[in-house]
C-alpha cells in the first residue's frame, strides 16, 4: 500500500510539474507574438487593430491604402470627450449642472448628426446602386466597403478615385493622417510656397507646426502594417489628447 502510495505521489508530481512547464512555454509563446511596441499595444487592447484571418499581425509587410484608411476611420469613430472626463474637473452644484446641460445638448447634436449621416448613407447606397460598377471595385459585403463609404462621406479622407487595393506609401500615410487630424490643404499650401513638387518637405515642415514630429520619419518610404498603427495611435492622441 506504501509503494502504491508513493508512486501515486510521484505521478502527481510528476503530472503538476508538466503541467507547470506547458503553461510556461504558452506564456512565452504568448509574449512572443505580441508587440514590443506599447504604442501598437495600445490600438490591440481597444479593438482599433484586429490582425488578419490568420491571426497574425504580419507587421512588416506593407499596407495598402484600404488598410490604413480602415485604421484611420475606426479611430475617428471613437468619442473624443466623455462624461466622466468633465467630471474630473470639478464637483460643485454648478459645474455638475453645467455637465449635465453640455452632455444633454451633446447628445441631441449627435442624434441629428447620425439621422443626417444615414440620410447620406442611404443616397450613397441608392447613387451607387444604379451605376455601371461598385465604388473603389469594392462590392458591399467586403469588409473595407463600411469604413470607404463613411472615409469619403463622413470624414472626407478620400474620393471616389481611391485606390483602395494600391500599397500605401509613407507620405501618403502621412498626408493622409494630417487630413484626419484636421490639417487639410496645409500641406498643399506648404508645398506650393516651398516649391516642393513632391511634398515630402512640406509634410516634415507641417508635422513639425503640429507636434507630429515622432511620424516624420515615415516620409518618402514604405509605410508598413506596424507603421501604419503607429500613425493611427498618434492620431488617437491627438484627439484624445493623451499619450
Amino acid at each position: 500500500m506504501r509503494a502504491c502510495a508513493r508512486c501515486g505521489i510521484v505521478l502527481l508530481v510528476a503530472f503538476v510539474l508538466f503541467v507547470g512547464c506547458t503553461g510556461g512555454v504558452r506564456v512565452l509563446a504568448a509574449q512572443k507574438v505580441l508587440p514590443a511596441d506599447a504604442r501598437i499595444q495600445r490600438l490591440l487592447d481597444l479593438h482599433l487593430v484586429l490582425g488578419t484571418p490568420d491571426g497574425e499581425l504580419h507587421l512588416d509587410r506593407q499596407v495598402t491604402n484600404g488598410e490604413f484608411v480602415v485604421l484611420l476611420e475606426r479611430v475617428l469613430q471613437r468619442p473624443q470627450l466623455t462624461l466622466e472626463r468633465f467630471g474630473t474637473i470639478s464637483t460643485g452644484d454648478e459645474a455638475k449642472g453645467w455637465i449635465r446641460v453640455y452632455a444633454w445638448t451633446r447628445g441631441a447634436w449627435d442624434h441629428v448628426l447620425d439621422v443626417r449621416k444615414e440620410i447620406g448613407h442611404v443616397w450613397f447606397g441608392l447613387r451607387t446602386g444604379q451605376a455601371e460598377g461598385p465604388p473603389w471595385g469594392i462590392k458591399r459585403d467586403n469588409w473595407l466597403f463600411t469604413s470607404l463609404r463613411d472615409a469619403y462621406l463622413d470624414e472626407k479622407l478620400i474620393d471616389l478615385s481611391f485606390q483602395p487595393m494600391k500599397q500605401m506609401s509613407g507620405s501618403e500615410g502621412l498626408n493622409m493622417l494630417l487630413t484626419a487630424a484636421g490639417f487639410r490643404g496645409e500641406v498643399a499650401a506648404m508645398k506650393t510656397q516651398m516649391k516642393d513638387p513632391v511634398g515630402d518637405l512640406a509634410l516634415r515642415v507641417v508635422c513639425r507646426q503640429h507636434g507630429f514630429d515622432q511620424v516624420m520619419e515615415y516620409a518618402g518610404k514604405p509605410l508598413t502594417r506596424g507603421d501604419a498603427v503607429v500613425l493611427a495611435w498618434r492620431l488617437l492622441a491627438e484627439r484624445t489628447n493623451s499619450d
